[in-house]
């Protein structure tokens, strides 16, 4: 690492520089916030310097000194003004003022050339060519380079603190929105300007009404990718058979956008995100949430390197055709297959427990898995205030797990080899209706979403020795084998329909009245498997379900937004009509309640780049199937789960307030963000633990459960590196009850961080970080542990075509007996490649200190955990590219 940090800033040349301050206002000196500033060299060899002026139009340029520039500072609707500062100028400050055009906003046409960053209200636009240098590969590496924008290792994407939720390229979807797969497939040398777009509707005419807190990032390509076929393809071979084959395919024009990504390898990199994929899973209108899916996914999106072996085979095709003006129809289809193999081994510290005072657990798993979904959606736009929407998609995935776990503790020891089988078949589609009339004033939203969902996930245990005694009706055996068969179809219809009505620039009035019905059949069974052939069936010791399950809920709701200065603010209340039944063996229970759920979301805005933003709501949350299904089921090779067909619906309070500051002038990003959530009423399991083996059963309390979290950071500009400060705080209370003793628990988190990061186009792009995190339980004992976390990333250009990068992290965990554990883990690559060559060459290293396993420490109510997980050997890759 000193060797790292040694060369970097050898390598570093200062070159001496000037700056320029002054303020850009209007003819009677108001100050003109987000004015561009461009500082446009007369040399051959010098870089574009912009600024952005801040709510009190002040603006800082740090021009090269021996450098002569003409400055433009310009305004829409305004008259640019020009500013040439000559060679080895002494001037430091100079202020423009800007005449009005006189023109009509909508008749200026302005010219975009040379605005590295254009901030309208929910817009901000980056030129790309003004922050890349010519050498990214990926779009992910310009991302990166892009002020307030973060991109993290899983692909998702930040914007000054907030997530891209939607992905477009070209205005259009980008396979479902997700990021992952666009950072790292679309090409770097494919971009024009990337658009950041807060509130993002697709319809256009409800962005004024939807308050949609969905932030999108549009990619616009430049004119020589269009109509033209770009991406690569890439193929490499390492050590020990390990190979990779990869392509990344495009094609955009006017009216027909075609990409294709496909990707097999066995180094462990996944293509894309468990969060993407989530996206894929989804086919629900974004009108109507709170479905949750009982797809089991992450086997398919397990993006780290945290196995032993990991082998995936990938494709996705995503296309969108505008068949008239008026009809638009996209879709994706998408194929995964994936093995992984993984291995851990915990050494657990069981508290409060008479009979057992320690287990070792050495687990190892493979699992097979494969998924297909198919995708479309048709938009009718029959003119220019009204919108439809058909989407529909079918999902099917098959996930097979291979387990062997053995199990010691102080009394015995035990192997279990488990075999899991899960078959999922989905059908979800949704219908959406936007309807703007002659009075603009008036807009309504009609939504009707189906979905119908069938997993039928199989068990099989087996053991030679006797398990859960007491717990399960064992017949003694020479070898014990319980098969467990669990069968799940859902079906669900929301309606929803909303009228929006703007009485005055100031007041806004909609109405809303929707109904979401649910139907589960949901049936377990479980068995013994005797050697003699015969069958012991656990159903006459209490096991094996049966229940039917409806929830219908009917509601209205009123809110109301209104503006005052700067302030807005949108309550709302809805009264909900709940009906609940369940029918099971010999039993039937219904519930029916009335209750109202007050919300509020409050927006202050400061200026442009400084807001303030509350959400409060009240929410009514009722049980699952799984939750009130009264009769015993088998979860593990130490847990009995019983559900309890009593339970009502939890009650909990939400809140949370978001700050946000963004100064160009003071190089100065503040994000931070409080929530809150409190439960009134509670679910929580009683635990029953006697030894190694748990007996659990939910009960609905009306114990309060608190839970607070803060995280934010601070980057500042200072030369030419950006510090950061962040943190990442939590405070959860709540009640628990362990062997009828029940106890007020604390689990406290608090998590800092400093990093700092070169900010300097000609620099070597380095960073280094350091964060230090406590964590707190203290309930029936007293618990906690300390982390030391050091992240480095480096990449810089020499001899025009190479590029080398290195990433370098580790972390030391400390428990409060002092022990402690440590591991570090690096990469690297070498890439050659010429300007106007379409081949590259990579030769890469991934886990380059060969480490073996990572380690780490956790706690829980009654258990203190030492957990080593292997990972995948050294991997020695060397890789050629093309690029069309």
């Amino acid at each position: 690492m000193t060797r790292i940090l040694f060369f970097l800033f050898c390598s570093i040349s200062f070159s001496q520089t000037h700056t320029i301050t002054g303020v850009v206002s209007d003819s009677i000196n108001n100050p003109l916030e987000s004015a561009n500033i461009i500082a446009l060299p007369k040399s051959e060899n010098a870089q574009l310097k912009f600024a952005i002026a801040d709510n009190k139009g002040r603006y800082k340029l740090e021009l090269d000194q021996n450098v002569k520039y003409e400055v433009t500072a310009s305004y829409i609707g305004y008259i640019e003004q020009l500013l040439v500062v000559e060679p080895n100028s002494t001037l430091t400050t100079h202020n423009f003022k800007l005449k009005s055009s006189g023109q009509q906003l909508k008749e200026i046409v302005i010219k975009h050339e040379y605005k590295p960053i254009v901030v309208k209200k929910d817009t901000v636009t980056f030129d790309v060519k003004s922050f890349a240098n010519g050498n990214e590969r990926k779009m992910k590496e310009v991302l990166e380079k892009l002020p307030g924008v973060e991109v993290d290792k899983k692909g998702n994407v930040t914007v000054q603190g907030k997530k891209v939720t939607k992905m477009l390229v070209e205005g259009k979807s980008f396979f479902g929105g997700g990021s992952k797969l666009a950072v790292e497939n679309i090409p770097a040398d494919a971009l024009d300007k990337i658009e950041v777009i807060d509130h993002f509707n697709e319809v256009g005419f409800m962005k004024q009404v939807s308050d949609s807190e969905d932030l999108a990032m549009n990619v616009k390509l430049k004119e020589d990718k269009k109509k033209f076929l770009f991406g690569d393809i890439e193929a490499g071979i390492g050590n020990d058979k390990y190979s990779l084959a990869h392509a990344g395919l495009f094609y955009y024009s006017p009216k027909t956008n075609v990409s294709f990504i496909g990707d097999a390898n066995n180094i462990g990199r996944s293509t894309f995100t468990f969060e993407d994929l989530m996206r894929f899973d989804g086919g629900v209108s974004s009108f109507l949430s709170g479905r949750k899916s009982l797809s089991n996914l992450y086997a398919f999106a397990n993006d780290n390197r945290d196995v032993v072996a990991n082998k995936s085979q990938f494709g996705a095709l995503n296309f969108s055709l505008d068949t008239s003006d008026k009809w638009n129809v996209s879709g994706y289809g998408i194929f995964s297959k994936v093995f992984m193999a993984s291995r851990n081994e915990n050494t657990n510290e069981y508290l409060q427990n008479n009979a057992i005072s320690f287990e070792n657990q050495l687990q190892n798993n493979d699992n097979r898995s494969v998924l297909g979904i198919g995708n479309i959606k048709f938009d009718y736009s029959p003119n220019k205030k009204e919108k439809w929407y058909y989407n529909g998609q079918l999902q099917s995935s098959t996930n097979d797990i291979v387990s062997t776990l053995n199990s010691i503790t102080n009394l015995n020891s035990n192997t279990f080899e488990t075999i899991s089988n899960a078959d999922y078949v989905s059908v979800k589609q949704y219908v959406e209706w936007h309807k703007q009339y002659k009075n603009a004033n008036h807009t309504t939203t009609f939504v009707v979403n189906h979905a119908y969902e069938n997993n039928r996930p199989q068990n099989t245990w087996f053991t030679d020795q006797p398990f859960l005694e007491g717990l399960i009706p064992l017949q003694t055996d020479t070898a014990y084998t319980i098969e467990q068969v669990q069968k799940i179809k859902n079906n669900s219809v929301d309606a929803l329909l909303k009228h929006y009505w703007i009485i005055n620039n100031f007041n806004h009035l909609y109405t809303v009245i929707g109904n979401n019905y649910g139907y589960s059949n949901y049936q377990t069974s479980e068995k013994q498997l005797l050697t003699d052939g015969s069958v012991n069936n656990f159903a006459s010791a209490g096991f094996g379900n049966t229940t039917n399950y409806q929830l219908n809920d009917a509601y209205i709701g009123l809110e109301y937004k209104f503006k005052i200065g700067k302030w807005t603010n949108k309550p709302g209340l809805y009264l909900h009509q709940y009906d609940l039944k369940t029918t099971q063996e010999n039993s039937n229970f219904i519930i029916s309640k009335t209750l109202l759920q007050p919300q509020w979301n409050s927006d202050y805005e400061f200026n442009k780049s400084e807001t303030l933003n509350f959400n409060y709501r009240l929410v009514n949350d009722f049980p699952e199937v799984s939750q009130l299904a009264n009769r015993f089921m088998l979860q593990s090779y130490n847990t009995v789960f019983r559900g309890n067909a009593l339970l009502s619906n939890e009650r909990y309070h939400a809140g949370n307030l978001r700050y946000s500051k963004m100064n160009m002038y003071r190089g100065l990003m503040v994000n931070a963000m409080a929530s809150f959530n409190k439960k009134v009423k509670t679910t929580r399991n009683v635990i029953i633990l006697d030894g190694i083996n748990q007996f659990n059963t939910p009960v609905l309390l009306d114990n309060p459960e608190t839970n607070w979290r803060l995280n934010g950071f601070i980057s500042k500009k200072i030369y030419r590196f950006n510090l950061k400060l962040s943190t990442n705080i939590g405070w959860f209370n709540y009640i628990q009850t362990l062997n009828d003793v029940t106890t007020t628990n604390n689990r406290n988190n608090q998590e800092v961080g400093i990093s700092i990061k070169t900010a300097h186009k000609k620099w070597p792009d380095f960073s280094i970080g350091y964060t230090k995190g406590f964590n707190q339980f203290s309930g029936l004992t007293n618990s906690n542990f300390q982390s030391d976390a050091i992240d480095t990333n480096l990449e810089f250009t020499f001899l025009n075509y190479w590029i080398y990068k290195m990433e370098y992290q580790n972390l030391r965990n400390t428990n409060n007996n002092n022990q402690t554990n440590f591991f570090e883990m690096a990469n690297t690559s070498l890439r050659y490649q010429k300007k106007n060559s379409p081949f590259g060459f990579e030769l890469s290293v991934n886990n380059m200190f060969n480490l073996q396993a990572k380690n780490d420490f956790s706690f829980s109510d009654f258990v203190i955990s030492q957990r080593q997980t292997f990972v995948m050997p050294r991997v020695v890759l060397f890789a050629i590219s093309y690029k069309l």
